[in-house]
């Protein structure tokens, strides 16, 4: 009788840990951000795939590269209003931003110094985008 009260015991000691550590680990998860981000790199790629949101981040770069000011207002307000879609009320849009600004400021800055204000005109950035470079006031 004895032997099996301990076994009785042992395993609803078992079952309880196991319980626990399984709880504690899901709010740890949680926590750092993990369960916002399921299905992270599928929808990553689907705003990678459109071409207005990383044409824009590209622009900005080279714009910012040749030192002309851009207007960080309207690019934020657009990049917000075109990220929307994305957000899952986790931040899932902030995340997805800061890839693809990763992914299009690298773009950006593998083309050659010298080859930057070509690329700015093969991005057709003026024509596209006329409200990114600020005037000097």
């Amino acid at each position: 009788m004895r032997k099996l009260s301990y076994i009785t015991l042992f395993i609803l000691g078992l079952l309880l840990g196991t319980a626990f550590a399984y709880i504690t680990l899901q709010k740890m998860i949680a926590s750092r951000g993990g369960m916002g981000m399921h299905g992270f790199v599928a929808t990553a790629d689907k705003a990678l795939s459109k071409p207005e949101i990383t044409n824009m981040l590209i622009c900005s770069k080279l714009a910012m590269s040749s030192g002309q000011k851009i207007d960080n207002m309207s690019l934020n307000f657009r990049l917000n209003s075109l990220l929307a879609p994305y957000d899952n009320g986790q931040q899932r849009a902030f995340y997805v931003l800061v890839y693809i600004k990763g992914y299009a400021f690298g773009i950006a800055d593998s083309i050659q110094d010298k080859d930057k204000a070509k690329a700015f005109a093969d991005y057709d950035c003026q024509t596209q985008y006329p409200w990114l470079v600020q005037e000097d006031q």
